[in-house]
């Protein structure tokens, strides 16, 4: 038998470091953070390029068009990655969706994805530098406000426009004022899901209340709904339109305020209670910090830390200082199974 036959000789090298070392990598839980780091990606990637719509809809080959756009060797390879990693599965030669490539794109999993890879990915790629102040939040690395805005509407419209309606119903609001609105996802949502409804946002943003105007236009309630660019912490500089409002809401940014102290918090509280003194409801909507693993608590305390805003703060310490206020809770909306977590504050006047 000659050498060609058999092949070369196989010489297995091993030694009991070795063996440790590697053995410790992969007890660390390691190689599954490094794999799912780059599904993040790869499902980012599949949502920004023409791959998700072909994959639900086709073409389903790439000599059929499937890459068409795209870079044909890396595409090429990339399918086979999201095949290996159970994201697709070939059929005949085409590529479809498993059930666990559905669920990794459906509209939710992509809005919270985008929120910590597209909106606030910068911010935690540099943590280190912001740990050690080679950087600083603001000034050499911010998040991506447009990318915030768009998936939390998405979150938003998903599982929280139901409580806020509930509660507006609740109360008998016909005008609602969004106080920081945004791109004026709520007010929208909320006027095509109620007819008898009209609304208000404010924004201290420009471009936030164009691209909230533009929304309106687009869903057909530009005359039910108007946007004006006010500060939300600052009550006395609102236009005279808001005081049409029966009905105030401001959702997931009264926390930030507590950068300036809690009694920061109760003198805004004060002052909109003075503005508005025949208001029917004031809700507060608030995400909630728990402090537990569960849900991406964790990651949602990591981003709030990394970026200096006012922590989100759980129910039990939001009670205290609406005590501190003229306003009163009468009751407190939840919605379990929601991200993100959110209590909403029913608050009106004390009784004289």
């Amino acid at each position: 038998m000659t050498l060609s036959t058999i092949g070369p000789e196989v010489i297995e090298l091993q030694d009991e470091k070795q063996r440790r070392d590697w053995q410790a990598f992969l007890l660390s839980g390691l190689p599954e953070m490094i794999s799912a780091m780059h599904m993040c990606h790869a499902v980012r990637a599949i949502a920004d390029t023409p791959l998700l719509e072909r994959l639900r809809n086709g073409p389903r080959r790439p000599e059929d068009g499937l890459l068409a756009g795209l870079d044909p060797d890396i595409g090429k390879g990339f399918l086979r990655y999201l095949v290996n990693r159970g994201v697709l599965e070939t059929r005949a030669d085409e590529y479809f969706l498993t059930r666990l490539g559905e669920f990794l794109t459906t509209d939710v999993s992509l809005a919270r994805l985008g929120v910590y890879l597209g909106a606030y990915g910068e911010v935690t790629s540099r943590t280190g530098d912001l740990l050690s102040g080679k950087a600083v939040y603001g000034t050499d690395v911010t998040r991506d406000g447009a990318q915030l805005g768009a998936h939390c509407a998405t979150l938003f419209s998903a599982f929280h426009t139901p409580v806020v309606l509930e509660a507006m119903r609740g109360r008998g609001v016909r005008r609602m004022l969004d106080i920081g609105c945004g791109g004026g996802q709520l007010i929208v949502d909320a006027c095509l899901r109620d007819p008898s409804l009209t609304g208000i946002g404010l924004d201290i943003d420009a471009d936030a209340i164009a691209v909230a105007n533009d929304l309106a236009r687009q869903y057909g309630v530009s005359d039910r709904v108007e946007f004006v660019v006010a500060d939300a912490f600052a009550p006395s500089t609102w236009p005279e339109v808001c005081a049409e409002a029966d009905g105030l809401c401001i959702m997931s940014a009264l926390h930030e305020h507590f950068r300036k102290g809690e009694q920061a918090v109760v003198d805004l509280l004060d002052e909109i209670a003075a503005k508005f003194p025949q208001q029917k409801i004031l809700l507060v909507g608030e995400p909630e910090i728990r402090h537990d693993g569960r849900e991406n608590d964790d990651d949602f305390f990591l981003i709030h830390v990394l970026t200096g805003q006012g922590l989100p703060r759980e129910r039990t310490s939001w009670l205290p200082v609406f005590e501190k206020s003229t306003l009163q809770c009468r009751r407190l909306y939840h919605r379990p199974g929601a991200g993100p977590r959110m209590c909403f504050y029913d608050l009106a006047a004390r009784p004289s």
